[in-house]
């Protein structure tokens, strides 16, 4: 048996961090900070998958036969196996930091915490990074066809962090930074092994249901005899080497078996040192093995046997033509490789890369494709359910489960429906010339109890459309693809019309029945109900806007929580400035920690000119308290002691940040921060009816109590906002 790599040694800075930590924290906030950070770790690699998963699905990769594959099906089939090789470890990247936190006696939240929809940044990334091929410094990552240019922003992903670099858990430049900072909590005197024996090590993921190689990350090395079987006849001495090639004999294997951890990639943890080695996996894997004083290296594994994502990731550029003009800001370690032969450019992968749009949305597809469009992201959201599922079932049940589950949905399901989809042509909406692509957008299945009842209504409504589309031309050459809908549809659900249900994908509702409620019961009926379900992620907003810290403090249309598509019921973004859907910040919970200006909130903490200026603060750590900021709040100090934080901040917002943000505004478009084309307006409109008086109620921000604590504000009072604490 393979041994296990050796648990990275902590540099310097970070056992620095670690004693100061052990001085400065207790107890309490280091488990806090661990379990809050894991969450985020979750959310970060959950967001990076729809990323790869697109740009593999505009590879075709089976353009011609292996007898005749040239050069360019060479580069597009290895470009295939290698982003499907890293995105396989980017869900066991997901699987580690979701089985920590199991361990802590946390439950992961996965289902609706990917991003609303794309372009997006990392959680908590710093937004700007390195220059890449074109300058450009945002680090906002886009859904995009296979070229160099998405290559650059794979590496953006992946960048790896230089030794002596400082943790971070908030504006980190690295994942790498971000898990040194989880690795150095861990490393505290306070945490002990019985602190990851909360969670039952049997009922977390299990090692044996993760596989680092199958058909679709394996590529061909040369020609093949596709026909030929394996394992590969003696070649005779008469014969080119080429002309009896099988298959396997020619395989490429991007995952090795003993990548880092070792054969059981996948840990289920037990202890102190468990949890250490999976943080070591995660880093190992994407940034390359750590090497005290020279920093990361070319592979994940000490047996050098494979190459970690940003190096697989960085030799598929240096195949490009673009590459030997260098003008990315690579880092210094690991060298960057040589161009590497023969090139390929753009042009020649044309008819071998499907034409998808760029960050497209369903609501821009033509309307007769976007039901088909939205059960392709209903079946993703609903892969995230099965994910927290899997925690709940029986572990004598878990191998049945996954295997029906997440291996179907993913390999027998959604993969077969995306290719089956990429085949329509769009000949109308803002994308026409290309093809129809998934736009990974959040899709509201509800409570995970009921999920799979409206998976089946999203199927039906594909159904409905595949037939519509039939009707309209039955010889046409969409008829077959919709049969193909309509067949995927009926595998994966209990649809109505025409397809095998014999084999559906699991019905969750048994293990979500009843689950346990966190904090305090939601009033029956919920008053709310009316309003659009408050988003838990920042969605795309109009660019050079800033960002504010709650509802009504907008300064431009459709930017607010929810973005230029708007909520998810179809009603449009805001119109106005001060009108939309409560806060741009990044939430925090306390006076402080705020990361930028106008993120200020709720007048708890600080001084009596702080919490009089509610949202107006001109720096980072100048903020007084949450984001946002819920209507039962209220200052405890200055001039509006007792009364309302929002109100406050409405009023200040309107009568002194507005009119100068207006000017600062018009000023920066003449400079060209802000497009020319993105419209600025003129005055301010009412904020969304339902809390014109009041601003979002904290029911309103927190209606499935999940994170009751962590939406209010710091304070032992217990009247911090709607009687929450954290």
């Amino acid at each position: 048996m393979l041994k296990s790599d050796p648990i990275t040694r902590l540099t310097p800075t970070e056992k620095l961090l670690v004693r100061l930590l052990d001085a400065t924290s207790s107890r309490e906030q280091v488990l806090a900070e661990l379990k809050t950070n894991l969450q985020t770790a979750i959310e970060i690699e959950l967001a990076t998958i729809p990323i790869y998963l697109y740009t593999y699905y505009s590879i075709n990769r089976n353009v011609t036969s292996g007898q005749n594959i040239g050069p360019a099906e060479l580069f597009a089939n290895k470009a295939g196996g290698v982003i499907m090789s890293v995105a396989v470890e980017e869900m066991l990247h997901m699987s580690l930091s979701s089985n920590v936190l199991f361990a802590l006696g946390v439950a992961p939240q996965i289902y609706g915490k990917a991003p609303l929809h794309y372009p997006t940044g990392l959680p908590y990334h710093n937004p700007k990074g390195p220059s890449g091929p074109n300058g450009a410094t945002a680090v906002s990552i886009p859904l995009a066809k296979l070229g160099f240019e998405q290559l650059w922003h794979f590496l953006q992903i992946e960048y790896p962090e230089r030794f002596l670099t400082w943790p971070e858990d908030r504006n980190w430049n690295t994942i790498g930074q971000f898990y040194s900072y989880i690795r150095c909590l861990i490393s505290t005197d306070f945490v002990t092994d019985t602190d990851f024996q909360h969670g039952a090590a049997a009922s977390a993921i299990q090692p044996h249901n993760y596989s680092p190689n199958n058909v679709d990350t394996v590529y061909p090395s040369g020609k093949f005899d596709p026909w030929k079987p394996a394992p590969p006849a003696p070649t005779p001495s008469w014969a080119q080497p080429d002309s009896y090639a099988t298959a396997a004999k020619v395989a490429v294997y991007p995952g090795a078996a003993d990548s880092h951890a070792g054969p059981a990639q996948l840990l289920a943890i037990r202890s102190k040192r468990d949890a250490l080695e999976a943080i070591d996996t995660i880093c190992d894997q994407g940034e390359g093995t750590a090497v005290q004083w020279q920093g990361p290296t070319p592979v994940d594994d000490p047996s050098k046997r494979e190459q970690s994502h940003y190096y697989k990731l960085l030799s598929l550029q240096a195949q490009f033509e673009n590459y030997k003009h260098g003008k990315e800001a690579l880092p210094q370690e690991p060298p960057a490789p040589t161009p590497i032969l023969p090139t390929v450019t753009q042009a020649e992968l044309a008819k071998i890369v499907i034409d998808f749009p760029d960050n497209p949305t369903v609501a821009g597809y033509p309307a007769e494709f976007q039901p088909i469009a939205r059960f392709s992201n209903a079946l993703f959201q609903y892969m995230l359910i099965m994910a927290e599922t899997i925690y709940l079932v029986p572990p004598a049940n878990q191998k049945l489960f996954f295997n029906e589950g997440l291996h179907r949905s993913m390999i027998w399901v959604m993969d077969k429906y995306i290719r089956t989809i990429r085949q329509i042509p769009l000949l109308g909406g803002s994308v026409p010339g290309k093809f129809l692509a998934p736009t990974f957008e959040f899709v509201d299945l509800g409570p995970q109890a009921t999920s799979f009842a409206a998976l089946t209504q999203l199927g039906n409504e594909a159904i409905a459309a595949a037939n519509a589309i039939v009707a309209q031309a039955p010889n046409g050459s969409l008829a077959s693809i919709m049969g193909n809908v309509i067949y995927y549809v009926g595998v994966a659900t209990t649809a109505t019309d025409g397809a095998d249900h014999s084999k559906h994908l699991p019905d969750v509702g048994q293990y979500w029945k009843s689950p346990p409620v966190a904090g305090k019961p939601v009033p029956t009926p919920y008053p709310f109900k009316d309003a659009p379900a408050f988003p838990t992620s920042i969605a795309a907003g109009p660019m050079g806007l800033p960002l504010h810290a709650c509802m009504g403090l907008n300064s431009c249309e459709g930017s607010d929580r929810f973005g230029l598509d708007g909520p998810a019921d179809g009603s449009g973004p805001n119109a106005c400035a001060g009108q939309g859907y409560c806060s741009t910040a990044v939430d925090h919970t306390c006076h402080v920690q705020n990361d930028c200006h106008n993120q200020g909130g709720c007048g708890l903490y600080g001084t009596g000119k702080e919490m009089n200026h509610p949202g107006a603060n001109s720096c980072r750590s100048l903020g007084s308290c949450a984001t946002p900021i819920n209507a039962e709040r209220f200052s405890t100090n200055g001039p509006n002691q007792g009364k309302s934080v929002w109100l406050r901040a409405r009023e200040v917002f309107k009568n002194e940040v507005w009119p100068e943000l207006h000017k600062e505004l018009l000023a920066r478009k003449q400079l060209r921060d802000v497009p020319a084309d993105q419209p600025l307006p003129e005055q301010l409109g009412p904020v969304p009816g339902l809390f014109a008086e009041t601003g979002p109620t904290y029911l309103w921000l927190s209606d499935d109590n999940k994170d009751r604590g962590n939406m209010t504000a710091c304070g032992a009072s217990g009247m911090s906002g709607a009687g929450g604490c954290s």
